[in-house]
Order: C-alpha cells, then structure tokens, then sequence
C-alpha cells in the first residue's frame, strides 16, 4: 500500500479549502505557530490580542547591473511583521515568539491572520466549546476531515509500560547509584527488570516505524520540516519558533541554555523586550519567497 505525505504547499491549500472561516483560520494558525492543538483551541489558547506588530531589519540581497556587470548589492531594509505571542503546552504557557513577515511574497497567510485577531479583542479567536477539552475533540473532528487521505511517517521509538508486581516476584535486593533500594524482579514470562518502585516495574515496548493518519498535530512535524529544510532553522531557531527545547532534541543546545529558552509570564514591557531578541535570531531566515 502506498502512503502520501503531503507538501506544504498540499496541507495549504487543502486549509485554505475548508468553508467554515473559524475552522480554517484556527489550522492556518496551528500550522503558521508549529504548535499544538492546545495551543490554538484548548487551555493554552490565544485571545485576539496575543500578538505584536514591530520591523526588523533585514539584509536584503538584490541584484544591480553596473555597465555590463550584474553584482548582488547587500541593502539593509526594515521588513513589517507580526509576533503571535503562544503559551508552550508542554512548558506550562511559557511565552515564545512566533513571528512572521508581513510581506505576502513571504508568508501570504501573515496580514489575514493578523486581521483575523484584530476582530476579536480579548475573545479566543477559536474556541470552538466553552470547555477546553469539548474545544479540541470539535477541532480534532475537523482534522479528520480536512486532512483525509493525507499520512505521516512515524519513526521507530521505545515507549515504556508499567507492570504492576507482587512481592514475591522480587528475587533480590540492592542500593543502587541513588542510594535507595531497588529490587531485581522476574515477570511471569520469565523476563527481569530492576525497578525502585515497589509496586510497578517499567517494561520497554519498541514502537516500530509506521505510517498514520495526518492529523492536526502533523502540522507541527509539517511546518518544522519546511522551517528546517526551506528556512535553514537550526536547533534554536526551533526551540525560540515552535518549543521543542523540552524534549532534549537538540543536542547542539546546552543543557544550562535549555531552562530558559521560554519566557516566563513576566512584566509586558520587560517580556515583550526579550521576545523580540529571540525572534530576531531567526527572523531573517523567514524573508525568503519559497
């Protein structure tokens, strides 16, 4: 059987094919974020004014013919963008700054976007239940149809599963490196693990590589793929963009660095100041027409 993994100019359009415009500019916003679905719908949802509008400069290379001589001339030129400022699921709403040039050569969905918030005030712009949970399933069902046919490739990984077993199960003891106990424990079907815990052990279970179904949270693996790949993101760029930085992925990232690549939710002022270091750090690699 053959898979499709979709383009980003193929999960685009079908985006922008959805009728309903709640609908289709929450996925618009998902996948311009790189972010979760709690992040768009659910309890780290944006209010219509989550966002900054600011320039950066940018050098610019532009082609000049002098005589018989085409030379590229470096021009610095402040480029228009928007700072959707997320709250990162998995670190607890810290801030990042999801930024993007106004410039519709370099990202057509920016400006609609953009006047999309301004309509809302401090309502969610895409809240689709009063309760958080209700929000994502309505969104998730959408997904589902929106995004039929297309796949995403799984790689292999080991996830661990938690055994619960009795205490004559446990052959021998130890004080292990941390200095507690930990007991050597053998399963029914023969197999040993050491564990610390008295009641569960933890099994590892390899997870092979697969195909599923593309659903909302393949935007996220879509849109770093393209900022990757297209936009020459590097481990920071990701962790400042789209908050990856709690997963470890990136080892070229010190581990001291790793806390606070976030911004806690601190003053405006000193917050939004910050923000806009981290995003000039990648901002210029978005100024390309793809």
């Amino acid at each position: 059987m053959s898979h499709h993994q979709p383009t980003e100019a193929e999960v685009r359009t079908r985006i922008e094919s959805i009728k309903d415009k709640q609908y289709r500019y929450a996925f618009m916003y998902q996948h311009l974020i790189c972010g979760r679905i709690s992040e768009m719908c659910g309890r780290y949802a944006p209010r219509g004014t989550s966002f900054a509008e600011m320039e950066f400069e940018v050098p610019i290379f532009t082609p000049r013919t002098f005589g018989e001589e085409t030379v590229t001339v470096v021009e610095p030129t402040m480029i228009p963008a928007v700072m959707f400022i997320a709250k990162t699921a998995k670190r607890k709403g810290r801030l990042r700054p999801c930024t993007v040039p106004l410039d519709p050569k370099y990202e057509p969905w920016a400006q609609p976007m953009l006047d999309y918030f301004k309509e809302f005030g401090d309502d969610h712009p895409f809240m689709f239940h009063e309760k958080f949970e209700h929000s994502i399933r309505y969104a998730q069902w959408e997904a589902e149809k929106v995004f039929d046919e297309f796949m995403w490739p799984m790689v292999k990984y080991t996830r661990t599963e938690q055994i619960p077993y009795e205490p004559e199960m446990v052959i021998t003891k130890r004080y292990g490196d941390t200095g507690y106990e930990e007991f050597l424990v053998e399963l029914a079907d023969g197999k040993r693990y050491w564990t610390y815990d008295k009641e569960f052990v933890r099994e590892p279970d390899e997870v092979l590589a697969r195909w599923k179904p593309f659903r909302s949270h393949c935007l996220r693996k879509r849109r770093i793929v393209t900022l990757v790949m297209d936009h020459e993101f590097d481990g920071i760029d990701a962790a400042y963009f789209g908050g990856w930085t709690e997963s470890g992925k990136d080892e070229s990232i010190p581990k001291a660095l790793k806390h606070y690549l976030h911004m806690e939710l601190g003053s405006a002022e000193e917050s939004m100041d910050l923000l806009k270091k981290m995003a000039g750090r990648y901002f210029h690699k978005l100024c390309k027409a793809i």
